[in-house]
């Protein structure tokens, strides 16, 4: 019987073989720590202005499977939650995601971006925002320049974002220059934050990811999406979401100097009124972060819960269709 069941077994395992970035199909990672991709101009701890500014590396953490001899991989790019306040490369989330997409054949980056966001301004609020994308544009223009060292596609390049982290992929992608705000350039209190893509690194590339898959996030605007801004999308957000509304309000929840933000709901109407594919989901009644984490860390003990899996598979399947439109 032992041996019948084997062979049933062994037998499925040929017909099915697991697959590279559906399955975990690699036992090891292998993680490079501090990568420089740029630097710029930082914030200190507490401010009041921004004219007090210090120059800090940008850096990043690389996880690649062990022994892999693949040689054209796409690469997620991972950015951390924490309200331009908080939060890092280190989070717990982002670790345990970039350790699952490296063992499925991916390359798997968790990025630093600047943080500094002063809550009683308006202005400070979408100039921390601007800074992230800034960011998110030289990390993803770096990756491109690098793309034979790192061997990685950079066709094939993918955003991750939980909250502020979705913010800022959100806001790379549907973001153009003519349609920056009035606080990012400047006034006698705060400096020019300058283009684009002009910060971080003087690499010249496209800085538009391939996909972006956006947990707990919001736009600033919805005219910020156009038409011909066609890149696929994946939205999640609680319903019950009192850090970033699932629809529209203030972060928090509080009416402050925080401007309004457009949540997932609005962005998916806001696509379908433009005939553009994407995927939605929204879970009824939960909250912000609701597969198991505060600010990104694994609190008092307590690991992944039953959304995890339902996020990441999601996740997974979604990015899978974009390298098969590739092949």
């Amino acid at each position: 019987m032992i041996y019948k069941i084997f062979l049933i077994m062994f037998s499925l395992w040929i017909i099915f073989p697991k697959q590279r970035f559906v399955d975990e199909i690699f036992n090891e990672v292998k993680v490079s720590y501090d990568i420089v991709y740029g630097n710029a101009p930082d914030l200190p701890l507490l401010f009041l202005t921004e004219n007090r500014t210090k120059n800090i590396d940008l850096t990043m953490d690389l996880y690649e499977p062990s022994n892999d001899i693949y040689n054209d991989r796409p690469v997620i790019i991972f950015s951390h939650s924490g309200g331009f306040i908080t939060g890092s490369k280190q989070a717990d989330d982002i670790k345990l995601l970039c350790e699952i997409a490296a063992k499925k054949g991916y390359v798997a980056v968790a990025m630093n971006y600047r943080l500094g966001l002063n809550m009683l301004s308006h202005e400070s609020a979408e100039r921390a925002v601007y800074r992230g994308v800034q960011d998110g544009s030289a990390i993803v223009r770096f990756l491109r320049e690098h793309h034979n060292k790192y061997n990685i596609n950079p066709s094939e390049i993918f955003w991750w974002g939980s909250s502020a982290g979705s913010l800022i992929g959100l806001h790379l992608i549907f973001l153009d220059e003519n349609e920056r705000v009035e606080s990012t350039y400047g006034s006698n209190f705060s400096p020019d934050l300058g283009c684009i893509d002009c910060s971080g690194n003087n690499y010249l590339h496209n800085s538009k990811p391939n996909a972006v898959i956006s947990m707990w996030g919001a736009l600033g605007d919805l005219d910020l999406i156009d038409g011909n801004e066609n890149i696929p999308l994946a939205l999640f957000h609680g319903t019950n979401d009192k850090v970033v509304p699932f629809d529209k309000g203030f972060p928090y929840s509080v009416k402050s100097a925080i401007p309004e933000v457009y949540g997932s709901a609005l962005i998916s109407e806001r696509f379908k009124e433009l005939s553009v594919d994407h995927l939605l989901f929204l879970e009824e009644d939960e909250p912000h972060e609701y597969y198991g984490t505060t600010n990104g860390q694994f609190l008092f003990g307590r690991s992944p819960n039953e959304f995890w899996n339902k996020i990441t598979n999601e996740s997974f399947k979604f990015l899978n269709k974009q390298v098969l439109k590739n092949d």
